[in-house]
């Protein structure tokens, strides 16, 4: 499978960029989160080509849905923590996501979650709560069940 080709074909994009970074793919990770957008759009495209028949959206969506979500913090052990921010945040001031997901942040400095992961499930609870036919519901393992499909934590 090709993805068994990334971090190699990463590492060989990357040279260009940082003639002496290591190979880790911690390395790899952070040398990529300094990169812009054009370098990022840049970088899915090289690997594409490399691989072959694989499209650049289809690296992209690996590289963000895959291969980073082992470098952050798994959201699962956190699950009940969430669901009680979200709520106490809809009562008390509307839930806006920005500052719900940085008050969560904000309590577990030195922790490196992923920020994509924590929108997605900070979204889908905000938008349970707003069912109108059964007022507030937060499932907070839909939301992590939602997230084992989108490919996080494998």
């Amino acid at each position: 499978m090709w993805h068994d080709q990334f971090p190699d074909l990463l590492f060989q994009f990357l040279l260009q960029y940082f003639p002496d970074q290591p190979r880790s793919n911690v390395e790899m990770y952070r040398a990529v989160s300094v990169l812009s957008v054009q370098e990022k759009r840049g970088m899915f495209n090289y690997i594409s080509k490399y691989l072959g028949d694989v499209r650049p959206v289809d690296v992209k969506d690996y590289y963000h849905n895959t291969w980073i979500k082992q470098f952050s913090e798994d959201i699962r052990p956190y699950r009940a923590e969430i669901a009680e921010l979200v709520r106490v945040k809809h009562v008390q001031e509307g839930l806006d996501i920005k500052k719900t997901i940085q008050a969560f942040l904000d309590r577990h400095p030195g922790k490196d979650f992923n920020h994509r992961a924590l929108q997605q499930v900070f979204s889908l609870l905000k938008y349970r709560s707003k069912a109108p036919s059964s007022g507030f519901s937060a499932n907070i393992s839909d939301c992590v069940n939602f997230q084992l499909a989108c490919g996080a934590y494998e």
